[in-house]
Parts: structure tokens; C-alpha cells; sequence
């Protein structure tokens, strides 16, 4: 693909009105938008426009479709991060909380165990990125310290971390 806007679009503002939108314009996210799309209303191919703005090809064709739609408006109206809801989470609430609890008595030290033990207490089967953002939304962290030797000197090592032999 060459670029080209594949449909034409009819513009409803001209290129100095929204290089103008722009130049005012504060929020980063709108400012890309605006200036992608001023950079397609002065004649720029859609690759070389995209560029410009920072963003994919792609992603400046589907604003150019939103245009299309309804203007202006309904592309600077789109929230970026909004239109996913996202998917449920495999656990109930009392599971979560079960988890939770877990954590909290410091019987994970790796997500990988938490991760086998939602498998095995409850046959639900996690990917390590999955219970990774679980575990993050419960406010969970399931790493706890290192454990010190049995022998270790506590005197002797304060000693040492203040630069002591």
C-alpha cells in the first residue's frame, strides 16, 4: 500500500484551522490527532502524515475513517485506552480474597508458585503475565526478603554495611 487515502475525505475544516486546533491544543493525544490530520489536509501521503504524528499507518487511517464518520469531533471525542473493557477475572471474589490471604501469610515467594497454586486449589490456569496483573490488582507483591543465614552475625554485618572489616 502506497499511502494513499483509499476514500476521499471532505474536509469540513481547512489545513490552517487545524494547524491553528493545534498549535492551542495542550494534551498530547489530541495534539497527535490534530497534527496527523493536518499533515493528510495539506497533501501529505497517510504513511508520511503517520511519521509525522508519531503513530502507525494504521492507527492514522482508523482516525481518518472516525473523521469520515463525524467529523472532527467524533475523532478528538475518542478516548484512547477506553474502548476495551477488558476481560473478567477467572477468579470469584472469594477466590481473590483466598488469594489474597494467602499472600499475606508469605506463602508465595514467586508468582510461578502462586500461579500453581490457583491451579492446583482451584483448577484455574494462569499464564505467569496473568497472574503477574491479577496480583497487581489485589495489592499483591508475593516476593518477601531474602532469608539470612543462621550463623550470620548480626552485629558483624552492621559493622560491615557501615564500611567496618
Amino acid at each position: 500500500m502506497s499511502g494513499v487515502i483509499m476514500q476521499a475525505v471532505d474536509w469540513k475544516e481547512s489545513a490552517d484551522e487545524l494547524h491553528e486546533l493545534y498549535k492551542k491544543q495542550r494534551d498530547l493525544e489530541t495534539r497527535k490527532r490534530l497534527v496527523a490530520l493536518w499533515s493528510v489536509r495539506r497533501g501529505e501521503s497517510v504513511t508520511d502524515a503517520a511519521r509525522i504524528a508519531g503513530v502507525g499507518r494504521r492507527t492514522l487511517t482508523r482516525w481518518l475513517a472516525w473523521y469520515r464518520e463525524g467529523g472532527l469531533e467524533e475523532v478528538l471525542s475518542r478516548v484512547p485506552g477506553h474502548g476495551a473493557l477488558g476481560s473478567e477475572c477467572r477468579l470469584t471474589k472469594h477466590q481473590q480474597q483466598r488469594l489474597v490471604e494467602r499472600a499475606a501469610q508469605g506463602e508465595f515467594r514467586t508468582y510461578e508458585e502462586a500461579r500453581r497454586w490457583v491451579k492446583e486449589a482451584w483448577g484455574v490456569e494462569y499464564r505467569y503475565k496473568g497472574i503477574y496483573a491479577v496480583l497487581s490488582r489485589l495489592g499483591v507483591s508475593p516476593k518477601v526478603p531474602r532469608p539470612t543465614a543462621e550463623k550470620g552475625d548480626p552485629k558483624a554485618r552492621k559493622a560491615w554495611k557501615k564500611g567496618g572489616s
